[in-house]
């Protein structure tokens, strides 16, 4: 039983930094297009932070892995991340691209939702994630409010 959990942990803690690798990509994606200049500076934050949490994820993956059996952080299958970035590359507006990484924050924050649910409530690795945690929602609500100035110029031209 408990070996289960602790496989059902490993796998979690995979997915996650597998979602923060996808962040990464996105999020440097974005920073390559022209358009975005007006939040860069939110775009770059995004990018350092999902590096820095990788490198976090990795220690608490290592410490929860089973050397013999367990598989190297990075050998999953990139298809979704993949899948993503091609959406992102046909996004010019900074609307869209603010609504395309509000999806990917909204999935890792579910991710990380749920991983909290194993751990011990008094555990260091609990606090790395409530420190991520809290950064990521930083960063979902600024895009939600991005996403949203296209549709309030929307509005008002509308009502002229």
């Amino acid at each position: 039983m408990e070996e289960e959990r602790g496989s059902e942990i490993v796998q979690m803690i995979g997915a996650l930094w597998n979602e923060q690798k996808n962040r990464e990509l996105l999020y440097l994606e974005a920073l390559k297009k022209d358009s975005m200049s007006p939040f860069r500076r939110l775009l770059s934050q995004g990018h350092v932070s999902a590096v820095l949490f990788q490198k976090e994820i990795r220690s608490i993956y290592d410490y929860f892995k089973c050397f013999l059996t367990d598989r190297e952080l990075g050998e999953v299958n990139q298809i979704s991340s993949k899948l993503s970035l091609h959406n992102l590359q046909n996004l010019n507006e900074k609307e869209e691209v603010a609504g395309c990484l509000k999806k990917i924050e909204a999935a890792t924050l579910q991710l990380y939702q749920t991983l909290r649910i194993y751990l011990e409530k008094d555990s260091e690795t609990l606090g790395i994630l409530d420190e991520h945690l809290v950064r990521i929602s930083e960063f979902y609500e600024s895009l939600c409010k991005l996403e949203r100035g296209n549709k309030k110029s929307i509005s008002y031209t509308v009502a002229a």
